[in-house]
């Protein structure tokens, strides 16, 4: 794989997960990647089949990640927000605490909060405190009035 780069997603109460993508593009504070769909897997009701492609956008000064999904045959399926926590990016890497709380946005940006089920249970447990409890409601709710802004400045390759 040609500009071999990590994702590493760090999880409240799930093992750590670690992705191989390629590095598209670095500024000083994000980075862009691509990574192929390994097997077929499923957002909610979201058929994301083998093949597919996601290309993910990380910032170190924002608290979450947006995920751009193509299918097989490169038509858009949709965009995923993954709210989150103390994001780094390294020479190699980007490293992200994931809060549970993920935003779809169909293509004809329709968008469904996903996860608050684990949030909750996150919380009662003790795994997320006030503090990042409030961090998520506060993206949540810029994720879902700001979208189209947010889409539209997102690095392409076009650019």
């Amino acid at each position: 794989m040609e500009n071999p780069f990590k994702e590493i997603r760090l999880h409240k109460d799930k093992p750590t997960q670690e992705f191989s993508c390629q590095l598209l593009h670095r500024e000083n504070d994000s980075v862009v990647l691509y990574y192929q769909v390994q097997s077929h897997a499923r957002i909610k009701d979201i058929k994301i089949e083998k093949g597919s492609s996601t290309i993910a956008h990380y910032w170190t000064n924002r608290n979450y990640v947006l995920w751009k999904f193509k299918g097989v045959d490169h038509r858009l399926l949709g965009y995923l927000f993954h709210v989150c926590n103390k994001p780094e990016i390294g020479s190699t890497f980007v490293r992200y605490e994931d809060l549970e709380l993920d935003i779809w946005f169909d293509p004809a940006g329709t968008a469904i909060v996903l996860d608050q089920d684990e949030v909750n249970d996150c919380c009662r447990r003790g795994l997320i405190d006030s503090r990042e409890l409030a961090l998520i409601e506060q993206q949540k709710r810029h994720i879902l009035k700001n979208v189209t802004t947010i889409i539209q400045s997102i690095w392409t390759e076009d650019r």
